[in-house]
């Protein structure tokens, strides 16, 4: 019980890093999606979803800011994926969350 009452404390008057005060998730209500370009990376539907994935990493940079720019802390998460000519055309849609 003492520990965490020195760690309160600690946190309180700011002496231990943010990353130990955890902050609570927050997620931004509007879906984000972003795409793969099919004819450079659509051979194979791993590498569509990856880069459908950094598109919507991109697009979500440039709107909302860095700290929803993470896949791994987004929710509601999925793609469309097509084969066009051989080719897949991956979308990836998600809500962006911070940590």
């Amino acid at each position: 019980m003492k520990k965490l009452i020195v760690i309160a404390t600690l946190i309180g008057v700011g002496l231990l890093p943010s990353a130990l005060a955890a902050k609570p998730k927050h997620c931004h209500k509007n879906y984000y999606q972003g795409a793969n370009a099919a004819l450079l990376t659509g051979r194979y539907i791993n590498v569509a979803k990856d880069n459908a994935v950094l598109s919507w990493g991109a697009r979500v940079l440039t709107s909302i800011g860095p700290d929803y720019a993470d896949w791994k802390n987004a929710r509601n998460k999925g793609f469309r994926c097509v084969k066009q000519a051989g080719r897949y055309k991956c979308t990836a849609r998600a809500q962006a969350c911070t940590k």
